[in-house]
């Protein structure tokens, strides 16, 4: 059986992926980094996994293909030494893009919250020296955009990462998040500074990290495709390093 450090990745859009366009060192797959793929086998009761890589763009040039912060973020992971001998990477890709906490997606007990402990209970059981080592999350810009309540909107982060932390006994896991996309942010300023100052308070909480983001481009400023709100693929890389040295950071000083 294999041997996994086990990362969930979940929150909205930009942490399952949409950003495409070039990048001078495009991710190699590694038969040590896996994806846990969130399409259930209802009839086996099992999720596929599969060698992790970026998905075909369609309708960019040939070689254009979609990023994953969480991929730059295992090859971090390895190169930093890690990864001990005998054990794989097993990336638990639970994002949804255009969700939050309004509308039963995020809640406790709502459908993608119950799917993430699924699959991140699914991930554990396939071998009792698996692990979980960390939480990388992406998610708010739904709760600007939709007006959710900073106060209530930071209740119901904090429980969510406080769940995970109980259910799986890891009172230390380290949380990382990040900011929006700048472009996008500015159009909805107000109500994005009272979001991200939820999510950072939540990050300084739980023994996580809050990634800055002002400097990162998105699609339509790489690709000029009119998509303001998602980081193109190149920005996803830069993102996946700086929730890596955040987590180094964070796991040194625990």
């Amino acid at each position: 059986m294999e041997k996994y450090d086990i990362f969930i990745e979940a929150g909205q859009s930009n942490a399952e992926g949409y950003g495409h366009g070039p990048v001078k060192d495009p991710y190699i797959s590694d038969d040590r980094i896996l994806y846990l793929l969130n399409t259930k086998q209802a009839t086996a009761n099992t999720y596929p996994i599969e060698i992790a890589q970026e998905r075909p763009f369609k309708g960019g040039y040939p070689d254009d293909r979609i990023g994953d912060l969480a991929l730059t973020f295992a090859t971090r992971y390895i190169q930093a030494g890690l990864l001990e001998e005998g054990r794989k990477i097993l990336i638990v890709r639970c994002a949804k893009g255009g969700t939050g906490f309004m509308y039963n997606q995020w809640e406790m007990n709502a459908p993608l919250y119950l799917r993430m402990l699924d699959m991140a209970d699914y991930a554990l059981s396939l071998n009792p020296e698996n692990r979980l080592m960390g939480m990388l999350w992406h998610q708010g810009e739904h709760e600007a955009y939709e007006g959710n309540q900073p106060d209530r909107y930071h209740g119901q982060l904090l429980a969510l990462v406080q769940s995970v932390k109980q259910r799986y006994n890891c009172p230390n896991l380290p949380f990382i998040c990040g900011g929006f996309c700048n472009e996008w942010k500015i159009q909805y300023l107000e109500s994005c500074k009272e979001i991200l100052a939820v999510i950072r308070d939540v990050a300084a909480i739980l023994n996580g990290a809050f990634i800055e983001t002002e400097d990162l481009l998105s699609n339509n400023q790489k690709n000029g495709d009119g998509d303001v709100i998602h980081f193109c693929r190149e920005s996803l890389q830069i993102l996946g390093n700086r929730y890596f040295d955040a987590y180094q950071s964070i796991i040194k000083n625990t």
